[in-house]
């Protein structure tokens, strides 16, 4: 399973300013989403050291779980559209949007699920991007990272914009699996 929900959690320490003197790791580009969670120095650290990093959603960012497949068809379309696409990540359960923290409260379509606050989201290293992987995981949309060579990514995907583009890859799923008679 790539995400785990935190049962019985105790309360997260208040986000900590890591002034850059103090990083380790790769610099990264802005990524406000991240640095509100608190978490970015433990971040900085394990994406050093090519691993995951283990970061509570619902603290910076939300995260919306979607089958593999129609998440690199949402992606196209609204790339398509000139919507703002944010990171994303692919991995053994499907694509995983990173969305603006609450900005797709009563998120209800087919094939997909908002994760619950303190489930863990697994980001693999900025470089990692698909097909390469760490642990099945690697990015679909990376983050805004120097080393990445792809379009930069500061901000992340408000839920409202990708309602639409969701809904429409599914049904296109949908017919491509009726017509094949799966």
């Amino acid at each position: 399973m790539t995400v785990e929900t935190v049962q019985g959690a105790r309360p997260l320490p208040a986000p900590r300013q890591i002034p850059s003197r103090e990083r380790t790791a790769p610099a990264v580009g802005p990524m406000p989403w991240l640095t509100a969670t608190g978490r970015l120095e433990q971040v900085l650290t394990a994406w050093s050291r090519g691993h995951l990093a283990e970061v509570p959603v619902g603290l910076g960012f939300d995260v919306l779980l979607t089958p593999g497949a129609v998440a690199e068809d949402t992606v196209r379309r609204m790339r398509e559209a000139g919507r703002r696409v944010g990171p994303v990540i692919l991995g053994p359960s499907g694509g995983e949007f990173i969305l603006e923290r609450g900005s797709a409260p009563r998120w209800s379509a087919p094939r997909s699920q908002l994760l619950v606050r303190g489930t863990l989201a697994l980001l693999p290293p900025p470089t990692v991007c698909h097909p390469e992987t760490v642990a099945a995981r690697g990015w679909l949309v990376p983050p805004a990272h120097e080393e990445t060579g792809a379009p930069l990514c500061a901000d992340v995907t408000p839920g409202g914009a990708l309602l639409e583009p969701y809904l429409a890859a599914i049904q296109a799923a949908e017919d491509a699996e009726a017509d094949s008679g799966g």
